[in-house]
């Protein structure tokens, strides 16, 4: 009989220690991503106004860079799916006597012939800005990419406005190194 009361109370206590003891915590945490959806309507760009003073040609030329979103450009969708409006982006320059030397509105339309087809479909205009005023031509970056601000891919272009107020538009093939040489 003490043999069977020892049992019995050796399982009891096991069973105590047993139901006293903690549970081994899992440390997954399971949640449910939040879906991020597209908005319903087209996102536009922020507006931009830009001016400044640029010495050229032995003279101060004003020139002024403006881009506005174009709801009357087809809207850009991009790989995600959000959709865009493209832009205009005006360069105007003004001679030292007041008079407009040069003024044109951009779309990407007019780069087309360096950006490839299916490049050009997913892409906006994103910017222009002056580079540097060299020989006889003021030096501006442009840029046609994913609208997303959140996107770094875009093709770098550079324009050259000439003295006779002609455009030419290349591709800019100089590495962020060599630019940051050439500006020092």
């Amino acid at each position: 009989m003490k043999l069977i009361r020892t049992l019995f109370a050796a399982a009891a206590v096991t069973l105590v220690f047993a139901a006293c003891g903690e549970k081994k915590q899992d440390k997954d945490i399971i949640t449910k991503k939040p879906e991020v959806k597209a908005p319903a309507h087209p996102v536009r760009m922020q507006d931009y106004d830009h001016a400044e003073t640029v010495d050229w040609l032995g003279a101060r030329y004003k020139l002024s860079i403006s881009r506005r979103a174009d709801t009357s450009l087809p809207v850009i969708t991009d790989e995600a799916g959000g959709k865009y409006y493209d832009n205009r982006i005006t360069v105007s320059v003004v001679r030292p006597d007041g008079t407009q030397f040069f003024s044109r509105t951009f779309t990407k339309a007019d780069f087309s012939s360096l950006i490839g087809g299916g490049y050009m479909e997913k892409s906006a205009l994103l910017g222009i800005v002056f580079d540097k005023a060299e020989g006889g031509g003021l030096v501006l970056a442009a840029s046609v990419g994913a609208p997303d601000v959140l996107s770094d891919d875009y093709v770098p272009l550079l324009m050259t406005i000439s003295r006779m107020g002609g455009v030419s538009i290349v591709k800019d093939t100089r590495l962020d190194g060599e630019m940051e040489e050439q500006e020092n």
